[in-house]
């Protein structure tokens, strides 16, 4: 039945241009000169929406005259991006948003310092981590997790804290997890979904409903052989029993057993984490998000052709491959429209262009 399974799947992506064509398309909504040069991604920005279909962005775009960079707030006005101040307080690099499943709750995080849209602003929500900031989650209206890590020893601290509407408390671990808690997912209100990375036998990904935590237990990444899964770079939960995680893996060669530098997609059904059997040879994976009504949507950055998004929704696979015109550009972050199956991206071209696309 798994075989079955992923066969359906492989076949779904493989025919996806021919049989899955998608009557959205991409539309180019915005443009601007960022950092150029070999810079983290995560320097470059982030995209949030709301279920309204409101949508902020914040771009570090370059100051040419100066050398130097600062921080772009955009606001969608339903038919083009306008400049908006900076909320007071925003500082520090690694933009994120993110935004309940229903898209009644966004907030917005540059370092350390998180902000919550209400009443149509932006309000600064003091949190007093031990660490850095690591991985955030929203499960439902003022119930906001985020992970961190830090410390002196080797960055071997970790903590998780949660917002109840009032304030910042700290959240206990598994007592047998002392590791960090690398992501963070939450389809719902009082359920997190957190990975354990770099453990000795390998990533946990456990779950907490209520108080307690129970464990998944993800099985051996294929390869060869075999071995045990690390270094995620994504999580989303779409519901409580399907919830999905990205990561890379370097080429291998054992014997008559060959397997290429590719990216990795692995799914929770309810019952069990399975890998999916997906043509991602040379494809890098920046980004997993989930939606109720719009599916999951993965972007991927090939080393050779344009950049595509693919999208699982109700049991069938369908690509949406980025436009060729002005060169080959890679995707940054990718946020779907709460509740819809509308989907903005941010993408940036080899010469630091950053690009703000609509696929709908």
């Amino acid at each position: 039945m798994r075989f079955v399974t992923a066969l359906v799947l492989l076949l779904a992506v493989c025919g996806a241009d021919e049989h899955g064509t998608r009557v959205a398309t991409w539309r180019l909504t915005y443009a601007v000169q960022g950092l150029t040069g070999a810079v983290s991604s995560t320097e470059f920005g982030a995209i949030g929406v709301t279920g309204q279909g409101r949508a902020w962005a914040l771009l570090q775009e370059s100051r040419r005259e100066s050398g130097s960079w600062s921080w772009t707030m955009l606001r969608w006005e339903g038919a083009s991006w306008r400049p908006t101040a900076l909320p007071k307080g925003v500082r520090g690099s690694d933009a994120e948003f993110a935004a309940s499943p229903s898209g009644d709750d966004l907030w917005m995080f540059t370092g350390d310092r998180p902000f919550q849209l209400t009443g149509g602003r932006w309000v600064y929500r003091p949190w007093a981590g031990r660490f850095a900031r690591e991985s955030v989650a929203v499960g439902a209206k003022d119930d906001v997790w985020i992970s961190e890590y830090g410390g002196p020893d080797d960055y071997a601290g970790a903590g998780l804290s949660h917002w109840d509407g009032r304030s910042w408390k700290p959240v206990p671990k598994p007592g047998t997890y002392g590791y960090e808690v690398s992501r963070v997912a939450a389809p719902g209100r009082g359920e997190l979904w957190a990975l354990i990375d770099h453990l000795p036998e390998g990533a946990a990904v456990i779950r907490r409903n209520g108080s307690g935590w129970a464990t998944t237990p993800l099985p051996l990444k294929p390869g060869c052989p075999p071995s045990p899964a690390r270094g995620f770079y994504g999580m989303a939960a779409r519901a409580h029993d399907d919830v999905w995680l990205i990561t890379q893996d370097a080429a291998q060669r054992s014997g008559s057993c060959t397997v290429p530098d590719r990216g990795l997609v692995a799914r929770w059904d309810g019952t069990a984490w399975r890998w999916l059997n997906l043509p991602l040879a040379a494809t890098w994976l920046p980004a997993v998000r989930a939606d109720r009504v719009g599916g999951v949507w993965i972007a991927a950055n090939p080393a050779h052709g344009q950049s595509y998004v693919l999208n699982f929704r109700d049991g069938r696979w369908s690509r949406s491959t980025l436009p060729a015109g002005g060169g080959w550009a890679g995707f940054v972050d990718i946020v779907p429209v709460p509740g819809t199956t509308r989907l903005w991206a941010l993408a940036r071209r080899v010469d630091g262009t950053l690009l703000i696309y609509e696929l709908a």
